[in-house]
């Protein structure tokens, strides 16, 4: 009966671990950095970032948002490789950066983006999931995912700012 029960809480210690390793649990401070842009960052602090050409737009009431693209003219040095960038902001705080890059800077497909990510994002390799040729990971607090349709494209979202955004939208 010990054997037996042993067994059981040794299967059941196992089966948590594996468990834990397929769940990102993180804070939003723990949250990569994109481009030196951080999550959760005010306008005047991207702005900093990115430099003086950074005009951010009020698209609805809290709702703030900048986009550029860098196909006609190149991006400046601190964007070295974007091709196009798009930053969304919610009550002063950057919920949303979005990068398309130049086809020769980042990973060409979800598989070699996470196999990537580990050492510079530190986040669980496990924990990713593809589908649908979309590579995403969600740790509760945030969530990042990459893909390939067009240019290679990755999107960090504030998870819990997004929610605000989406509700205040079917408000309105």
């Amino acid at each position: 009966m010990k054997l037996i029960f042993s067994i059981l809480w040794a299967l059941s210690v196992f089966g948590a671990s594996c468990a834990a390793q397929s769940v990102c649990r993180a804070e939003l401070a723990d949250a990569p950095a994109l481009f030196n842009l951080k999550l959760g960052i005010s306008p005047a602090a991207a702005q900093g970032v990115l430099g003086k050409d950074l005009k951010i737009k009020n698209k609805r009431s809290g709702e703030y948002t900048f986009f550029q693209n860098f196909i006609e003219r190149k991006a400046p040095v601190s964007l070295a490789g974007a091709r196009a960038l798009y930053l969304r902001f919610y009550d002063g705080a950057l919920y949303q950066i979005e990068i398309f890059y130049e086809d020769e800077t980042i990973a060409q497909t979800p598989e070699s983006f996470i196999n990537r990510q580990p050492a510079k994002f530190n986040l669980p390799l496990e924990a990713w999931k593809i589908k649908y040729g979309i590579a995403e990971i969600n740790c509760g607090a945030f969530s990042l995912a990459a893909d390939k349709f067009l240019n290679p494209h990755v999107e960090l979202t504030d998870e819990t700012i997004r929610a605000k955004v989406e509700a205040a939208r079917k408000r309105d």
